[in-house]
C-alpha cells in the first residue's frame, strides 16, 4: 500500500483560526475597561476634587466620606483608580505621612453584593482572613465581629468603594462603618472611609437621614464627555492598541460621535472601536473603517437586547412581545397605553391557549420595563377616565423582538398577526 498516495488524497482540514496575517491589534489590553492611562482627558477638576478627599491624611487626619455620581462612562472608576495610584506613590515619599498608617482600598460591587451579610463576607475574604467563617445560622453581628477582627489584625486603614451604591438593599452598613471609629471598633489611628459611586444622584435623596447625618459626606458630580474629549481619549489609545495606519481619523470620529450621542459614554466609545477592530479581522480587512463602527454599534445593540431578554422570566418576555406587537400592529410607531398592550396580550393568550394575567399585573411589568430603560411611560390624566401611561420604545425595538425569538417557546408567535378590528371591538375588562 502506498501510504504517501493515501495521505495526498485525504482531505486536509481547513485552518479555523487564520487571523494571524491580519495585523490590527498590537496591544488589545489597552482597550480593556481595567486599563488606567497615565493621563486622563478632561477630568482635571474631578481628579482634584477626589484627591482633596484624602488631603487630611497628610495632616494626620481622616479622609471625608464622599458620593460620586455621573452618567455611565463619565470616568468615575478610572479617576478613582488614578487617584489611588498617585496616593500610594506619594504616601511612600511624603515626609508628612503618618508613621505606621497602612492604606488599602476595596471596591464592592453592590450589584453583586447588595446585602449587609454579602458585603461583609466579601470584605472578610478580600482582607485575606484565614479563620473559619460560618455561612448559615448566624446574624450580621457575627460577620461584623470577624470583619473588625481581620481589619485590626491587618492594621489597614480602609477605603471601601461602594460601586452602584444605589443597589444597596440596606444602608445600615454605611451608618455602622461611618461610626466605627467613635465606637472603638478599630485600633487607634485606623479608619474606615466610604466612597459611594452611582450613575444617578437620586440615591442620596433616599438615604436614611441618620445615615446621611453620620457620614457628613461630600458630593462630586462627573459630567458626560463631549465629542472632542472622546476623540482625545481614543487618539491616546489608538497608537498603543493598534498597529500603525490601521485606524483612520474618520473611524475615530465616528466612534466619538456615536458615544457622544449616548450620554458621552467613554466606555462605549472604546468598546465601539474594539468591536470594530474585531469585525475588521473577521471580514479579512487590514484597516478599521467607519463602516465597521456602524456594524459594531448594531452588534452592541443586539448584544444588549439579548442580555436584557435572557435575564427575563417567561411571563416578562410574553408581555414584552405583546408590547412589541402593539407597537407594530395596533399603534404603528405611535405611543400606546397599558390598555392597548392588554388587548394584544389577551389575544396572544387566546392564540396559544394560555391563561391570562390581570391588567394590573401587566401594568407592573410595564413599570419594570420603564425602570430598565426599555420604554418611556409618561402618566397622563384622562379626566373622568382616570390615569393612563403613554408608552414608547427607547431605540429600535426590532433587536428586542429578535432576542425574544431566540427562546424556542416563542417560535409559535412568529406567524401571529392580530385581528385589530376584532380586538378593538371586544370588551375584555
Amino acid at each position: 500500500m502506498d501510504v504517501d498516495n493515501i495521505n495526498s488524497d485525504t482531505p486536509q482540514p481547513k485552518t479555523l483560526f487564520n487571523f494571524n496575517n491580519i495585523k490590527i491589534f498590537k496591544n488589545p489590553h489597552i482597550l480593556d475597561t481595567g486599563y488606567v492611562p497615565d493621563v486622563l482627558v478632561g477630568r482635571d477638576d474631578e481628579i482634584r476634587a477626589v484627591a482633596d478627599i484624602f488631603y487630611p491624611i497628610f495632616i494626620h487626619g481622616t479622609p471625608g466620606h464622599a458620593f460620586i455620581y455621573g452618567p455611565p462612562g463619565a470616568g468615575k472608576t478610572v479617576v478613582l483608580e488614578h487617584v489611588f495610584r498617585q496616593l500610594y506613590l506619594e504616601a511612600e515619599s511624603s515626609g508628612n505621612f503618618p508613621d505606621g498608617l497602612n492604606l488599602k482600598h476595596i471596591t464592592v460591587s453592590c450589584k453583586k453584593h447588595d446585602t449587609t451579610v454579602r458585603i461583609l463576607m466579601y470584605l472578610i475574604a478580600e482582607l485575606g482572613y484565614t479563620g473559619k467563617v460560618s455561612k448559615r445560622g448566624v446574624t450580621s453581628g457575627y460577620y461584623y465581629d470577624i470583619f473588625y477582627k481581620a481589619l485590626k489584625e491587618k492594621s489597614y486603614s480602609l477605603t471601601i468603594i461602594f460601586d452602584e451604591i444605589d443597589r444597596l438593599r440596606d444602608d445600615n452598613i454605611l451608618y455602622n462603618f461611618s461610626r466605627s471609629g467613635e465606637l472603638k471598633d478599630l485600633n487607634e489611628g485606623q479608619f474606615i472611609h466610604i466612597i459611594g459611586v452611582s450613575n444617578s444622584g437620586l440615591f442620596i435623596n433616599s438615604l436614611d437621614p441618620r445615615v446621611d447625618s453620620s457620614m457628613q459626606r461630600e458630593t462630586i458630580i462627573f459630567p458626560p464627555y463631549n465629542e472632542d474629549q472622546l476623540i482625545q481619549i481614543l487618539n491616546m489609545r489608538v497608537p498603543l492598541a493598534f498597529y500603525p495606519n490601521v485606524v483612520s481619523e474618520d473611524t475615530v470620529n465616528r466612534c466619538a460621535k456615536e458615544a457622544a450621542e449616548d450620554e458621552g459614554d467613554a466606555r462605549r466609545a472604546i468598546y465601539l472601536l474594539q468591536t470594530a477592530g474585531h469585525i475588521a479581522i473577521k471580514t479579512s480587512c487590514y484597516t478599521v473603517q467607519p463602516a465597521h463602527v456602524v456594524l459594531a454599534a448594531q452588534k452592541i445593540k443586539e448584544d444588549i437586547s439579548l442580555q436584557f431578554v435572557l435575564n427575563m422570566s417567561y411571563q416578562e418576555k410574553f408581555v414584552l412581545l405583546a408590547m412589541l406587537n402593539t407597537d407594530i400592529y395596533l399603534k404603528k410607531g405611535k405611543y400606546f397605553t397599558t390598555g392597548d398592550v392588554y388587548r394584544i396580550y389577551y389575544d396572544m393568550c387566546k392564540f396559544v391557549g394560555e391563561e391570562e394575567f390581570s391588567l394590573a399585573a401587566i401594568s407592573q411589568k410595564v413599570s419594570k420595563f420603564k425602570m430598565m430603560g426599555i420604554v418611556n411611560a409618561n402618566t397622563t390624566s384622562k379626566g373622568r377616565g382616570g390615569l393612563t401611561s403613554q408608552i414608547v420604545f427607547i431605540g429600535d425595538p426590532t433587536t428586542l423582538k429578535n432576542a425574544i425569538f431566540k427562546d424556542g417557546k416563542f417560535i409559535r408567535f412568529v406567524t401571529y398577526v392580530p385581528d385589530v378590528k376584532k380586538i378593538c371591538s371586544t370588551q375584555i375588562w
